[in-house]
């Protein structure tokens, strides 16, 4: 994944993210070629990996991965309308789409056994069950249903974060996007927005109005030569 200095996303914002992946989509390589599975993630840091299930008849589950595989966790994204940023008043701008999302790329293993694609099973339940729902199945039937999926590791070998968050804008179309989301239902748009983007822009506002007044000094100073 290719991304820009000023589209990196901030490591603690990555960390809380993998913490709770949630859904993704894992992609591998096997011999017909790359096939991708969208499927709950849960985080396992005594193995420093993130685990899912499959069920067997998958193609990414039957055949041995050739190379690493890659999880990818997208976690906010919008579109942006040109008649939100502020200077397209002034000027008129193209639409965009933001986005936070990251790239997980490891060695994958797969365990066929019933006792781990159980232990997976459940712990991705309880990710999202306050409430004890599995108890009333009873273990045979989920012994049962366990044989019929694997579990699936994936080493955190490499993370990229990408958060596309309009931090190349000026700050005025940053403030006025913030609030076009959290008028539009997207809270957590506007506060990357505002605690993260907003900052970056307004440092590098600066930087470049100091930079165009160091330059206009120098060709005024030139001018009297």
């Amino acid at each position: 994944m290719y991304v820009p200095r000023h589209f990196s996303l901030p490591e603690d914002y990555a960390r809380a993210l993998l913490a709770n992946p949630g859904v993704g989509n894992l992609v591998t390589v096997i011999a017909s070629g790359p096939e991708a599975t969208m499927v709950p993630f849960y985080l396992d840091e005594e193995k420093n990996a993130l685990v899912t299930h499959l069920v067997k008849n998958n193609p990414q589950a039957a055949e041995p991965p050739r190379g690493p595989g890659l999880i990818i966790l997208d976690d906010v994204d919008a579109y942006v309308p040109p008649h939100w940023y502020a200077t397209n008043k002034v000027k008129a701008n193209v639409p965009t789409w933001d986005y936070i999302t990251i790239h997980v790329r490891g060695a994958v293993r797969i365990d066929p056994s019933p006792e781990a694609a159980l232990t997976a099973a459940c712990r991705l339940t309880e990710m999202m069950e306050t409430d004890d729902v599995l108890t009333p199945v009873g273990q045979d039937k989920l012994r049962r249903m366990a044989r019929a999926i694997v579990a699936v590791e994936v080493s955190l070998e490499e993370v990229r974060g990408k958060a596309k968050m309009s931090q190349n804008r000026h700050p005025d179309d940053i403030r006025g996007l913030a609030d076009e989301f959290e008028r539009h239902g997207e809270p957590r748009m506007a506060d990357f927005l505002r605690t993260v983007s907003l900052p970056y822009a307004e440092q590098r506002f600066a930087t470049l109005t100091r930079l165009r007044e160091a330059r206009s000094i120098g060709e005024d100073v030139r001018s009297f030569h």
